[in-house]
């Protein structure tokens, strides 16, 4: 007669067991992926702040060179392709359950859009006689602002971040008419 009292007592044990033991990894796993891919989003993004300071020194050498369209319009275009391809990457990526945003992420994007805002900021009297500048940097906010939009998508909170650190900034990016930047930070 105790026997299946035991047997259902220990029956019970085991599946709780099971299911706590199993709920354990499920957790860890959340939080291994939103680690790795906020790696995989830095790494993007470093890749990214070294082809933009490349490609901000070229423009900047092309300027001190009577620049025209046909020598700063390939430079835009680069430009705008390298942003677009870490666009691509990071909105590949598969936003985790836990979408944390991160000072890491934010303090590279900030540092990527200073360092551009400053060095193109520098050239726009050098650059004024190229024809079509505007729609080179209407391209260019065009592909910045969906490169804010994919980080945003993928870690909710970080616009706020990256703003915070751009309030300085704010007025170079009003000087080269990147509205659609300014608007997706918020400044």
């Amino acid at each position: 007669m105790q026997f299946p009292r035991v047997l259902s007592v220990l029956s019970l044990f085991f599946a709780f067991a099971f299911i706590f033991a199993s709920a354990s990894p499920v957790a860890e796993t959340e939080v291994s992926v939103a680690k790795r891919q906020e790696a995989e989003v830095i790494a993007i993004l470093t890749e990214l702040h070294t082809q933009t300071l490349a490609d901000a020194a070229a423009i900047v050498a092309a300027s001190a060179l009577a620049p025209t369209e046909e020598t700063i319009t390939p430079l835009f275009d680069t430009l705008v392709a390298h942003i677009n391809d870490a666009t691509t990457a990071v909105t590949a990526l598969e936003p985790s359950a836990k979408r944390q945003s991160s000072d890491d992420v934010a303090a590279l994007v900030a540092l990527i859009l200073t360092d551009l805002t400053t060095t193109l900021d520098g050239l726009l009297t050098q650059l004024s006689g190229v024809p079509n500048i505007g729609v080179l940097f209407g391209g260019l906010d065009a592909a910045l602002n969906q490169l804010l939009k994919g980080l945003e998508g993928l870690l909710a909170g970080v616009l706020n971040l990256v703003a915070t650190l751009l309030v300085n900034v704010a007025q170079l990016l009003r000087n080269l008419a990147l509205g659609l930047t300014l608007a997706s930070l918020g400044l």
